[in-house]
């Protein structure tokens, strides 16, 4: 199912539910498309900013694409679905499994590097955005952190299965790591958040 045809309330219990309509690529996307919109609620009340306008625009890009990677993830799961259910005495089983599994990589490796766009806008607006709105910005860089974190890992997992090159999953590592890190940045430039930042081995600022 597309967590874009339902609910909030209906997509929180098909994720609960112990079938496969809703799937970690699903929610990821989710996570990423609602951390950017975040974006886009600053970037509009940061109307002091010169680029303001464009910012939004830029944040509005970023959740649209987001929800697209949604649905094109529920698609791609579903292939993998169609392949496992083929008769294992099917010769073309194992070719047609590889290949969704394949397909079904891609979502997740472009919401990855999405995600990593998602935080370092949130980031900008959390130096430069209206400052009673930082905790949103933060807020927006974790939650696409934690998106890019969970899409890699996807990657990496139908990579691995389907035996296939990790030359992606090694990339959507190293974007994972990148917003990870700055969000950590992000949470050090709000003085609430700084001692736990230095904790973590980030300098505030």
């Amino acid at each position: 199912m597309s967590p874009l045809d339902t609910s909030v309330r209906d997509f929180l219990a098909a994720v609960a539910a112990p079938t496969p309509s809703a799937t970690g690529g699903g929610v990821s996307a989710v996570t990423a498309a609602a951390a950017a919109g975040l974006v886009v609620m600053v970037a509009r009340l940061s109307a002091s900013l010169p680029d303001s306008d464009e910012l939004t625009a830029q944040a509005e890009g970023l959740r649209e694409r987001a929800m697209e990677i949604a649905t094109t993830d529920a698609d791609s799961y579903a292939a993998v679905l169609a392949a496992q259910r083929r008769p294992r005495e099917d010769p073309e089983r194992a070719q047609a499994l590889r290949e969704a599994l394949a397909e079904s990589a891609q979502p997740p490796f472009r919401l990855t590097l999405l995600a990593a766009e998602i935080a370092d806008l949130a980031a900008d607006l959390t130096a430069r955005g209206k400052p009673g709105l930082r905790g949103d910005a933060i807020t927006a860089a974790t939650l696409a952190a934690g998106a890019a974190r969970s899409s890699a890992v996807l990657v990496r997992i139908n990579l691995s299965t389907a035996g296939l090159s990790l030359e992606h999953a090694d990339s959507a590592d190293v974007a994972a790591d990148a917003a990870a890190a700055t969000a950590q940045r992000c949470a050090g430039t709000d003085p609430t958040t700084a001692d736990l930042s230095t904790e973590r081995g980030v300098s505030p600022g």
